[in-house]
C-alpha cells in the first residue's frame, strides 16, 4: 500500500489564513485530486495558482510553488485540517510564516451580517508612506460586489497583482498571497478617502492614504527609465541554459525588431509579463520579430539559476531564449546604459538596426483590467509600426 492511499484529503474548497504582524492574512484555497496526487488550488479573486508537486512524507506534506523558490510544509491534522507555515527558500531571515488550513469555503475575511457595506469607489489616486521622503504614488482600481471586493494597486514598477477582500461597515480589507507577495491591506473608509495600513510579510508595514479620483494616473512608464547613447545600437552577450553565448549580433537577429524582457524567476510582475509575451512571441515571430529574456537571479552560481529560468521557461512554454544576465543586485552593472532603473519587469524595444525606440519600466498585468488591454494594445501597434519601417 503506498504512503498517498493512506492519507484522505478531503477535496473542495478550503480556508487558509497566514499568521502576520498585522494580523490574520486569509486565501482561498481548493483542495483537488490530480492523476495520483493531490494538488493545491491558491485562489486570490480571479487568480488560481495550482500547486501540483506534492510529496508526503508520514503524516505531513510540502508543496512546492511552480516558479517560485518557495513551498507550504503542513502537517495533516485530519482530512479537513493541516498546520504548518509557508516557506521562502531564497530569505534568510524572515523566511517562514505559520499557516492553519481548514475545509470549508468562506468569505475572505470575517464579515458582520449586522453591517452594511460602505461604498468602494472604482479608481483613487493613492499615496503609500505618505509625508515621508520614501512616499510612494500608486493608483488603485477597484470593482465591489455587495460585501466583496477585488482590485489592484498600480504602481511605476507593477502592480500588486489580485487583491481580494471584504467590507465590513467602514472596514476595508484585502490579501494576497502567492509565494512571493504576502500582502495585507486595511482601511477605513472615509466617504471618498480610505485611510490605511499596508503590512508585507513578517517584517514591513507603512501607513497609505487614497482619494478618490476617476483620472488618476502615474507617470508615463515609457519615460522613467532611459538609455545612455540612444543613437548606438544595443549591443548584449550573455549565456543561454546551455551555457552557449548569445549576442544580438548573431544572425538570427540580424535585421529584425527584437525585444529585450528583464527578469527574474522570482518576479511575480515578471512572470505576468512572460504569461502575455510567451503566446505573443509564437504568434508573431515569422514576421521578423524576435525576444531575448535577461534573466536577474537571486543568486550568483549560474547552474542554480539555470534551474530557476527553465522551471519559468517550462512553466509558460517560452520559446524565445532566455539568457542568465547576472545577479540581480548587480543590474547597474551589467546593463551599464540604463539609468534611471527602477525595478523588474523591464521591456526594452530594438529596431531593426538595434537602436533602443523604447524602454518601458514595469508591466501591468491581467489583474489591473483595463491597463492590462490598454498596454497590450499599445504594445502590439508599436511593434508593428517597427516591423513596417
Amino acid at each position: 500500500m503506498s504512503l498517498l492511499s493512506t492519507i484522505t484529503l478531503t477535496l473542495g474548497m478550503w480556508h487558509a489564513t497566514l499568521s502576520t504582524p498585522g494580523g490574520e492574512l486569509p486565501f482561498g484555497v481548493e483542495i483537488s485530486k490530480k492523476e495520483n496526487n493531490y494538488a493545491i488550488t491558491i485562489i486570490n479573486g480571479d487568480e488560481h495558482l495550482v500547486l501540483d508537486e506534492i510529496t508526503f512524507t508520514q503524516d505531513s506534506l510540502i508543496a512546492r510553488f511552480p516558479v517560485y523558490e518557495s513551498e507550504l510544509r503542513l502537517k495533516i491534522i485530519d482530512s479537513g485540517s493541516m498546520s504548518g507555515a509557508f516557506v521562502n527558500l531564497t530569505r534568510s531571515t524572515h523566511a517562514s510564516i505559520p499557516l492553519q488550513i481548514k475545509f470549508g469555503a468562506q468569505s475572505r475575511f470575517k464579515v458582520s451580517e449586522k453591517n452594511s457595506p460602505a461604498k468602494i469607489l472604482k479608481k483613487y489616486a493613492a499615496v503609500f508612506n505618505p509625508g515621508s521622503p520614501d512616499s510612494s504614488l500608486a493608483v488603485g482600481v477597484f470593482n465591489q460586489v455587495g460585501n466583496e471586493v477585488t482590485g489592484t494597486f498600480l504602481t511605476p514598477s507593477g502592480d500588486y497583482r489580485y487583491l481580494h477582500g471584504n467590507v465590513d461597515g467602514d472596514s476595508l480589507h484585502l490579501s494576497t498571497f502567492n509565494g512571493v507577495f504576502v500582502y495585507l491591506f486595511k482601511a477605513k473608509i472615509d466617504d471618498d478617502r480610505l485611510i490605511g495600513k499596508f503590512y508585507s510579510g513578517t517584517h514591513y508595514n507603512t501607513g497609505w492614504l487614497a482619494i478618490a479620483d476617476e483620472n488618476a494616473q502615474l507617470p508615463d512608464p515609457d519615460k522613467l527609465t532611459t538609455i545612455t547613447d540612444s543613437h548606438l545600437p544595443l549591443e548584449l552577450t550573455f549565456p543561454d541554459l546551455d551555457s552557449l553565448p548569445v549576442s544580438l549580433d548573431d544572425p538570427r537577429f540580424k535585421g529584425k525588431v527584437v525585444v529585450i524582457q528583464i527578469l527574474g524567476s522570482w518576479c511575480p510582475n515578471c512572470l505576468d509579463e512572460s504569461q502575455f509575451l510567451a503566446p505573443y512571441y509564437d504568434k508573431n515571430t515569422h514576421k521578423g520579430f524576435e525576444i531575448i529574456g535577461l534573466a536577474f537571479e537571486k543568486t550568483d552560481t549560474f547552474s542554480k539559476a539555470v534551474s530557476n529560468v527553465k522551471r519559468l521557461q517550462q512553466r509558460f512554454k517560452i520559446n524565445y531564449p532566455l539568457l542568465i544576465a547576472s545577479n540581480r543586485d548587480k543590474i547597474k552593472k551589467t546593463m551599464p546604459r540604463l539609468n534611471n532603473f527602477i525595478g523588474f519587469p523591464t521591456t526594452i524595444i530594438l529596431d531593426k538596426s538595434h537602436k533602443v525606440r523604447k524602454v518601458h519600466a514595469g508591466f501591468s498585468g491581467a489583474a489591473t483590467g483595463i491597463a492590462y488591454e490598454q498596454y497590450k494594445d499599445e504594445f502590439h501597434l508599436f511593434i508593428e509600426k517597427l516591423l513596417a519601417e
